[in-house]
């Protein structure tokens, strides 16, 4: 009875392969979503933003690479439009790590008030002075 049922069903080897699938299968949209969240950024070289992912994602331990795939995996999700499909691939998801999504979603209003009455404040107000062009 050994084989694959009496280890880790995964190995780091094999969770960097699909990894690296899926990151090459993306969509366009979703490349520069990915990268962002993973603090890529963009170069002048010719890398792709998608090899520059690939490229650090080499670097990930397998707790990354398991957090990656269930990102990759709710990247549409999270960012459409619409609830009813939304709703249930995350609020599974939600459910199953225990997230308060009411919690989260009253901090990231209030943290989006905040954010918009900074704005609010920091715009200069004209004071009639004429500058030097």
């Amino acid at each position: 009875m050994g084989g694959a049922y009496g280890s880790a069903p995964l190995k780091k080897a094999d969770l960097l392969a699909v990894a690296h699938y899926l990151i090459g299968h993306l969509s366009y949209s979703q490349v520069p979503t990915l990268a962002k969240r993973h603090r890529v950024e963009a170069k002048k070289d010719s890398a792709s933003a998608q090899e520059r992912l690939a490229k650090q994602v080499g670097t990930y331990d397998d707790a990354e690479l398991c957090k990656l795939l269930l990102e990759i995996s709710l990247l549409d999700s999270a960012y459409q439009r619409s609830t009813a499909s939304r709703d249930d691939v995350l609020m599974d998801a939600a459910k199953r790590y225990r997230v308060d999504t009411e919690k989260v979603q009253k901090a990231v209003a209030e943290e989006l008030a905040t954010k918009r009455d900074r704005k609010a404040k920091a715009k200069p107000k004209p004071n009639g002075r004429k500058t030097a062009a």
